[in-house]
């Protein structure tokens, strides 16, 4: 496998995790845009309809996360580009993993955060 092929490789793994971890949280956006924002619209409740979809795609999601965990960490053959370093790749994602993972767990966090501070 080419090193061109091989980045394109890590990157759609992340990528993937990404779009994953924001679909999971899909079902909760109304509640988070009013929170955040103040805003309220009955057409925020077509989103609950995806919540059947959020258990299988955190898990997804903590899968590819754990794939590239593993091909940067512990594989003998990591991914490597020609323009980024070992290092770089890895600060990357942990990077990567500090925004998803928020975002994939945030109505947890939320309901958390308001049970403590309240």
């Amino acid at each position: 496998m080419s090193q061109q092929n091989n980045a394109k490789g890590a990157g759609l793994t992340l990528l993937t995790a990404a779009a994953a971890a924001v679909t999971a949280g899909l079902c909760c956006v109304g509640p988070l845009l009013y929170l955040l924002f103040g805003i309220s619209a009955a057409s925020f409740a077509i989103f609950t309809r995806v919540e059947f979809l959020r258990v299988p795609l955190m898990v997804l999601t903590v899968g590819l996360l754990l794939r590239v965990f593993w091909r940067l960490y512990i594989s003998k053959r990591p991914w490597c580009t020609g323009r980024l370093t070992l290092t770089q790749m890895r600060v990357l994602y942990w990077f990567a993993l500090m925004l998803i993972l928020p975002v994939l767990f945030y109505p947890t966090l939320v309901a958390w955060f308001y049970e403590v501070f309240e």
